[in-house]
């Protein structure tokens, strides 16, 4: 799997033929991806919902393969980015109680200017989305012309070699402070990113469908069911309690207010995430226990509070 997920990243050309492939259009595909050969596919290959010729025609059932092992490529790199960027958010939060403490004055102008274009080409790629085809599909194109989708940024503090000394005065500093709620944009960005994922539906019936031909252990088919169950209950108490806040939150003060919806933000991307990962058509048992981790790690104390105990955990491709 990281041939594969090189091979995306670093082959403009490899991605062009992958593409053309998995085309749900009937007309034939030129490809314009700057770097890459025309390549021109004249024919339908991707298999249709319901088709009974897809594991007699190695054709259709190659593309099959791939698609399934595109899906992984997709899924991980979400989930990787989310994991990096609360895990950045949490580190500009330190940064800023260890300065203020210490009387500490540093700039961030540069990495917040790379937060702010991951944000910008969430928001385009949400945008256009409509236009584009399934999500697989718009994101591995995407990927090879756009580099540094869903990369996000390390933090580190302007050196004088990346500022421009003509033009040091007139920029407006940008602190620890700043940059922790320039990441908690992001974060909301990213949530309508997760959100507008279409395919995360049917996680019921895919993983039924999965139980047999990849996982054979009945304890982890019975933990399936659990998690299941538990996801269900969990996305229904955060409803309503999102529903509850809208009327309630607005009695709170300011700081309790972006606390409470903060959380919620990291709550409702940490359940999506596990139901895109259960919904994959591919499903391994290493990722069935790292979205039981997850599902634990998000804890309501009570019908009004809910909190998700911080944790750096790599989907395992």
């Amino acid at each position: 799997m990281l041939s594969i997920c090189y091979i995306i990243t670093n082959s403009p050309t490899f991605l062009t033929i992958i593409v053309g492939l998995i085309q749900l259009n009937k007309d034939p595909l030129k490809s314009t991806i700057q770097g890459a050969k025309p390549v021109i596919i004249r024919h339908n290959l991707w298999p249709r919902k319901g088709s009974k010729n897809t594991t007699n025609d190695p054709i259709l059932k190659l593309v099959d393969e791939l698609h399934r092992d595109l899906e992984l490529v997709y899924v991980g790199q979400v989930c990787l980015s989310w994991e990096i960027l609360c895990w950045q958010h949490k580190k500009a939060q330190e940064l800023q109680q260890e300065q203020e403490q210490q009387h500490q004055h540093h700039r961030y102008n540069v990495v917040a200017g790379e937060f702010q274009l991951f944000q910008v080409l969430l928001q385009r790629f949400i945008e256009n989305e409509a236009f584009q085809g399934p999500r697989i599909h718009n994101y591995v194109k995407n990927r090879c012309v756009i580099r540094n989708l869903l990369q996000v940024p390390p933090i580190k503090d302007d050196s004088m070699k990346d500022r421009n000394m003509s033009k040091v005065d007139e920029e407006v500093p940008i602190t620890s402070g700043r940059l922790a709620d320039i990441i908690k944009e992001c974060m909301r960005v990213y949530w309508e990113f997760v959100r507008a994922d279409k395919d995360y539906g049917n996680v019921i019936l895919k993983v039924s469908q999965q139980i047999g031909a990849e996982l054979k252990d009945p304890s982890i088919s019975g933990l399936i069911d659990d998690m299941r169950a538990q996801l269900h209950k969990k996305e229904k108490w955060l409803k309503d309690l999102v529903r509850s806040g809208n009327c309630i939150v607005r009695k709170f003060q300011k700081h309790h207010e972006q606390e409470l919806d903060h959380e919620q933000l990291v709550a409702q991307v940490g359940l999506r995430l596990i139901s895109r990962v259960l919904s994959m058509s591919k499903l391994r048992k290493e990722q069935v226990l790292w979205c039981n981790e997850k599902l634990h790690r998000i804890r309501f104390l009570s019908r009004k509070n809910v909190q998700v105990e911080p944790s750096f955990s790599l989907f395992p491709c």
